[in-house]
């Protein structure tokens, strides 16, 4: 277990970030015997306050400055990149829906733009009925509306002709996040981009949607609780109420 010192501000005192260059799993662990609460993770670290920083040493964490604490990270490919303003809120290792060795990365945004290699913009309305779904192509369930990027579109395009598609205007659309799937050897029947491929989650306005299918909120989590992307939709989640450091 490796620790910086405590040089990062937020929220009016200092931090560490607290990491296992080994696994996730070996980082949970140390943080639950160290009284570290699972909310002080931030996808690829813990946040550590200053007043824990000795006793998070005295724990059996390592001492080592802020550089070579992200070069080990990085080395060990445990590091979750994100821009500023962004969570990740869960991170799955072998994903079982991606090729082996596959990880998806769900990431609460409140930046404007969708990240890099966006491929798939997705359409989150919400009011009194609950939340709007379609039929998933396949027939495996429901999921969100949803446009394909297209090569030479951009994702705003992408948006807006999804919004026209759905019949609102969609000039006020802000991200909510994305789901990133990181995946170095694909398998045959992978279809997505490699190394990076991003499906980003636009909340649309609501208002003037008569038609389709809306999921009220008691059975939202029954029939969408498997979809990659339910972490940044679900109720209270970080995607819709806003995050912090």
């Amino acid at each position: 277990m490796l620790i910086d010192p405590p040089a990062w501000p937020a929220h009016g005192r200092l931090w560490s970030h607290l990491v296992s260059d080994t696994s996730f799993e070996e980082l949970h662990e140390f943080a639950q015997r160290a009284g570290i609460p699972r909310r002080g993770f931030e996808g690829d670290h813990y946040d550590v306050p200053q007043e824990r920083y000795d006793d998070v040493v005295t724990a059996g964490a390592v001492p080592i400055d802020g550089r070579e604490l992200l070069r080990r990270l990085q080395h060990s490919g445990l590091r979750i990149p994100k821009r500023k303003h962004e969570r990740v809120v869960l991170s799955t290792p072998d994903a079982p829906w991606l090729p082996p060795g596959g990880r998806a990365d769900v990431i609460a945004s409140r930046q404007d733009d969708a990240p890099p290699r966006t491929v798939v913009v997705r359409a989150v309305l919400r009011d009194a009925r609950g939340i709007h779904v379609v039929a998933r192509a396949d027939g495996r369930g429901l999921d969100l509306p949803m446009r394909h990027v297209a090569v030479g579109e951009s994702p705003s395009d992408a948006l807006r002709a999804l919004g026209d598609e759905l019949g609102l205007g969609s000039d006020r659309a802000p991200l909510i996040g994305y789901v990133r799937n990181v995946v170095r050897e694909p398998d045959a029947g992978y279809p997505w981009p490699v190394p990076t491929a991003c499906f980003a989650l636009f909340a649309l306005p609501a208002g003037g949607l008569t038609g389709g299918r809306w999921l009220p909120t008691a059975q939202q989590e029954v029939e969408l609780g498997e979809r990659h992307w339910w972490p940044l939709v679900a109720p209270g989640a970080d995607g819709l109420v806003g995050h912090g450091h």
